[in-house]
């Protein structure tokens, strides 16, 4: 395991020490003792943790005395009864919600693009993804997984990433749909992200042919297959050296 995975893993460790014994930890744990700069990162990482825990404790304790407060403070408010209402006021209010769910029936759907969600997944993977819902480095696992919540859990892993361990997975929602993130551990400490979606999310799902795209210091490259539509996001080299691992 190289220390970029084990970060990746030990961002899920809490700092009250009740995940020692949790063996998801364990190979991470054994990295930090043996790379002195990552074990400094670790020590780090769950004092920020306890401090912040602390903080948003005493933010959220509550003022000793606000029940009784609000206690005092209550009062019934009894609404008029529609029926009680004058004729014309009912009518007044049934042509206001019917013109308002004429205009909400009426609006057409702002279309999905692929290009949109490919910004927001490959900034995602480079600066946001900070957890995995499942640790494991086993791929038939992760399938089980992912096929026990009805998320892609027959994904086609390409061919240059069979016989690589995974670090995991994660359940992502975007729009509506959801999305199922793959990690793969590269053998040059870098990780490969791999995305699946159902192709009916966009209007112009990719097609079978692989198409590359940079986005920032996130190289991408998407295809579609069997009403699936894929992306292989990582920080590993450039255009040729991610399309080897397809």
């Amino acid at each position: 395991m190289n220390n970029e995975a084990a970060k990746l893993i030990l961002q899920g460790y809490r700092p009250g020490g009740q995940d020692a014994n949790d063996p998801r930890f364990r190979e991470a744990l054994e990295q930090t003792q043996r790379d002195p700069e990552l074990a400094r990162w670790f020590a780090n990482e769950q004092t920020l943790d306890r401090q912040l825990s602390t903080k948003v404790r005493a933010a959220l304790r509550p003022p000793p005395h606000l029940k009784s407060q609000l206690l005092a403070q209550y009062k019934v408010i009894r609404p008029h009864a529609w029926w009680r209402m004058p004729v014309w006021q009912v009518a007044a209010a049934c042509l206001a919600l019917l013109a308002t769910l004429g205009v909400l029936w009426l609006k057409p759907a702002t279309p999905q693009t692929f290009s949109a969600y490919l910004s927001e997944m490959a900034d995602f993977t480079a600066h946001t993804l900070d957890r995995l819902d499942l640790m494991s480095r086993d791929v038939t696992e992760v399938r089980r997984w992912l096929a026990e919540r009805d998320v892609h859990g027959d994904f086609v892993i390409p061919a240059g990433l069979e016989g690589r361990p995974s670090l995991g997975c994660r359940v992502l929602e975007w729009k509506g749909h959801k999305v199922s993130l793959i990690c793969f551990e590269l053998e040059n400490k870098q990780v490969a992200h791999l995305l699946v979606v159902d192709s009916a999310a966009f209007a112009d799902a990719p097609a079978d042919s692989p198409v590359f795209k940079q986005i920032g210091d996130m190289a991408t490259v998407s295809w579609g297959r069997a009403g699936r539509t894929y992306i292989l996001a990582s920080k590993a080299g450039n255009q040729d050296d991610l399309l080897k691992l397809l």
